[in-house]
């Protein structure tokens, strides 16, 4: 076990649930879960107080607005607020400026993301190129580039035509990635 990559908090109720255990974390992974638990001296150490312990949440959902609109929220800024609310993950929606509908936009949010390093962002790629509804985007380009895209909106636009929306539902399957229509 490596001493200084590891974290013992103690006197916590995961989930709220039973009575407090101490929970042990090496190199950012639970080892063990228990009451007492007994780690190397120079451990960091957190104090519980009976709190209760949850993992991390994750928005499904979240406009960051970036590229395009920074005037409202960044990437940064976002990522900041997520954090302080307890959300370890974002996705962003495609609706920016350029819409992120190719792998150069989606990669680049990812690369941010990972820039800024407070929470993990995980670009949503638009289904349909400039969220038009006419033509299906880039989401094979965009599952295989550096942000490994897995969910694909046209956010606050209906894709409306049952043929593209089944053309992408079939294409969506045969890359093992996800449609969040938003339904009107």
């Amino acid at each position: 076990m490596s001493a200084p990559g590891s974290l013992l908090i103690t006197d916590v109720r995961p989930y709220g649930e039973g009575s407090p255990v101490d929970v042990l974390i090496v190199d950012g992974v639970i080892t063990e879960i228990g009451p007492g638990l007994v780690a190397p001296a120079d451990t960091e150490r957190l104090a519980g107080h009976n709190s209760v312990l949850l993992p991390g949440f994750v928005d499904l959902h979240t406009h960051l607005r970036e590229p395009g609109r920074e005037d409202t929220e960044t990437i940064a800024t976002g990522s900041a607020a997520a954090a302080l609310g307890g959300y370890t993950a974002v996705f962003a929606m495609a609706n920016t400026d350029p819409v992120a509908d190719n792998s150069t936009v989606t990669d680049n949010v990812y690369r941010t993301g990972r820039e800024v390093g407070l929470v993990d962002v995980h670009p949503v790629g638009a289904v349909t190129v400039g969220l038009q509804g006419k033509q299906l985007a880039e989401m094979g380009m965009m599952a295989a580039g550096a942000a490994k895209v897995k969910m694909f909106s046209d956010d606050g636009k209906c894709v409306d035509d049952p043929l593209l929306m089944r053309r992408a539902l079939e294409y969506a399957k045969g890359l093992d990635v996800l449609i969040a229509q938003h339904a009107e």
